[in-house]
């Protein structure tokens, strides 16, 4: 609810106009915006569709994860609102993970490893801040994303494969900077927030893995959610025309 709050918030400050604004002038409207981005944090959700509710709320919190991306802006109305579109691809990779395994009177922990992969597709809009600077501007936005994914989860050399994937919506809260660098050229800022989410069916090919010389049961079946709820901070160049 209040994410929703938000992102209603930032959209009604993109229906207001802001006349004699001082802005970047970017000739056309259009800006293209190739960055580099790190994601704090992502949750999975290991058994999201098991019927019991303590199962179900169990989950592994990963590291931070880096990748790149791009976004196609185009200002509209006047210099201080403009709309975009924009996609990424971040690696997450964890491999401090440990999992408890038992069998009869026996138990075991063993090192774990999670790879994600994560593409969402954002559509946005931007109101920026007016009479900040000649050469800074501050913006802020929101809007909604659809975030599509993978997950494989490595126990001793044993890999999960995908059965099938599924993707989710989620509302997208920002703030950033630009600062101009040249006459077409600004050097981009960028804080994100959300919640977005994809599910991944998966399931190991063995059934049990050895250890010490003991055979320990192996859950096949991976049916999880995974969150992509950590900070998106990006540092991107703008080529304006």
């Amino acid at each position: 609810m209040r994410t929703f709050i938000i992102a209603a918030a930032a959209f009604s400050l993109l229906t207001i106009k802001i006349s004699e604004a001082q802005s970047i002038s970017i000739g056309n409207g259009f800006s293209i915006i190739p960055s580099v981005n790190y994601v704090s944090s992502a949750t999975i959700q290991l058994d999201a569709f098991n019927l019991n509710q303590f199962e179900r709320s169990i989950t592994e919190e990963l590291s931070g994860g880096y990748g790149y991306g791009i976004s196609i802006r185009k200002k509209l109305f006047d210099e201080d609102l403009s709309f975009g579109f924009s996609t990424e691809y971040t690696r997450i990779y964890d491999d401090e993970l440990t999992q408890t395994f038992q069998a009869d009177s026996s138990r075991a922990r063993g090192r774990v490893t999670e790879e994600l992969w994560i593409v969402p597709v954002e559509f946005t809009g931007y109101f920026n801040i007016p009479n900040f600077t000649d050469d800074i501007e501050i913006y802020l936005g929101g809007g909604i994303g659809v975030y599509f994914g993978d997950r494989v989860r490595t126990i001793q050399n044993i890999q999960s494969k995908t059965i099938s994937r599924e993707s989710s919506f989620s509302f997208v809260i920002l703030s950033g900077m630009e600062l101009m660098l040249a006459e077409n050229i600004s050097g981009v800022f960028e804080i994100r927030f959300r919640q977005g989410e994809y599910s991944v069916k998966s399931e190991f090919p063995v059934s049990s893995i050895s250890v010490a010389g003991i055979q320990y049961p192996l859950e096949k079946n991976l049916n999880s959610k995974i969150f992509v709820d950590g900070l998106k901070l990006s540092l991107g160049i703008a080529y304006n025309f």
